[in-house]
């Protein structure tokens, strides 16, 4: 099975190029800037995620692209639009062409956050912000494409790469005795490397 990964060099791609090995799978890791194992690619350009699916004969695209900066999409929001609706769109086209399942990383941040219990899948959407409408607008991209789909809503990803809340958590407490941090937010952190394992064991 031929599985191409987009963000490859984040939290989640990181993670899945952690668990790559085995014969059963041929990965092409993809970034806009190559790297080890990176391949580049600028995947909002649909001449050249059409050229890769058909190169490699792709059959599951897992995007884990995207702008990621919840408080800069704000005064960004267009930059946002393109990484986070406008590529999602490219790929389920591509995924379609091709009959490959496209696995598409969305987030919670589509739901208003004002609900007392868990959020379920069919609940309503209700985004407060730029990066959430744009997050939104993705998703409606592919479920609209026509393609194999399957969307993961994650929450507060975090892991050994990047920056992510544990890891400034470590270093903030690495130095001193005790932290003062807010309390207005609830959520339901992810290590990157429990989804990287449940998304091929789903694949």
């Amino acid at each position: 099975m031929n599985i191409l990964v987009t963000g490859a060099s984040g939290q989640l791609g990181r993670s899945l190029q952690d668990i790559s090995g085995g014969d059963d799978f041929n990965f092409v890791f993809t970034d806009v800037t190559a790297g080890d194992g990176v391949v580049e690619l600028d995947a909002t350009d649909a001449a050249a995620v059409d050229t890769i699916m058909r190169e490699n004969k792709i059959d599951v695209v897992i995007n884990c692209a995207g702008y990621t900066d919840v408080n800069k999409a704000e005064d960004e929001e267009d930059k946002a639009y393109v990484l986070n609706a406008g590529l999602p769109g490219i790929l389920a086209a591509a995924a379609k062409e091709a009959d490959a399942l496209l696995m598409h990383i969305s987030t919670d941040y589509i739901f208003d956050g004002k609900s007392s219990v868990p959020y379920r899948e069919d609940d309503e959407p209700g985004p407060l912000g730029a990066y959430a409408r744009t997050k939104l607008e993705g998703e409606n991209a592919v479920k609209q494409s026509g393609c194999r789909y399957m969307i993961f809503r994650t929450a507060w990803m975090y892991s050994s790469y990047g920056n992510n809340f544990m890891r400034t958590m470590e270093s903030l407490t690495a130095g001193r005795p005790y932290v003062n941090v807010v309390i207005d937010q609830t959520g339901t952190p992810t290590y990157a490397g429990d989804l990287a394992q449940a998304i091929m064991h789903i694949i």
